[in-house]
């Protein structure tokens, strides 16, 4: 059997193979999803949080399980770090190019926020509306952790479960 490797984009998974026939065994397909809170988020915080909603959600080295099953992996950037100013000025920047009103609201809260919660959710093999459902604790947690705004890629920004401006 020859080697295989496996090269993951964002959303399309690529497979790259030796010379000969390909033997995929994983497919992994991703897309990220941040929080923009307004108060420093930890992942000691999160896991405490999920682990309220199901002892067998456990964050382990940013990697998120439940039930040893893994659902995405978390990283958190707080002000003053290069990623959090890079994160935070892509996201304002596409925000901008939306000229509305929402918008306009939309940067202001993003110039408030402290940290930024980024989970990349991993479906894997499974049917993404059950990799999303086995991650709805975190919708409740990361709210009572510190107030804040969701932006999920190829959709837009939210607030709660509210889309304020969709960005495709």
């Amino acid at each position: 059997m020859p080697e295989v490797g496996l090269l993951v984009l964002s959303v399309v998974p690529v497979a790259w193979c030796g010379a000969g026939p390909c033997d995929i065994r994983v497919l992994v397909v991703s897309y990220c999803v941040r929080y923009f809170a307004d108060r420093v988020v930890t992942l000691k915080g999160i896991g405490a949080g999920l682990a309220t909603f199901d002892p067998g959600f456990k964050i382990d080295g940013g990697e998120v399980l439940r039930g040893g099953e893994l659902l995405g992996e978390v990283e958190i950037s707080a002000t003053g770090s290069d990623l959090f100013a890079e994160d935070l000025a892509a996201n304002i920047a596409e925000c901008e190019r939306v000229a509305s009103h929402a918008a306009a609201q939309v940067v202001a809260r993003l110039r408030t926020a402290q940290s930024i919660v980024t989970l990349r959710v991993l479906d894997g093999e499974r049917d993404p509306a059950v990799t999303w459902d086995l991650l709805t604790p975190i919708w409740t947690v990361l709210p009572s952790l510190s107030t804040g705004l969701t932006q999920m890629d190829g959709q837009g920004f939210y607030d709660g479960s509210q889309l304020i401006v969709a960005i495709s």
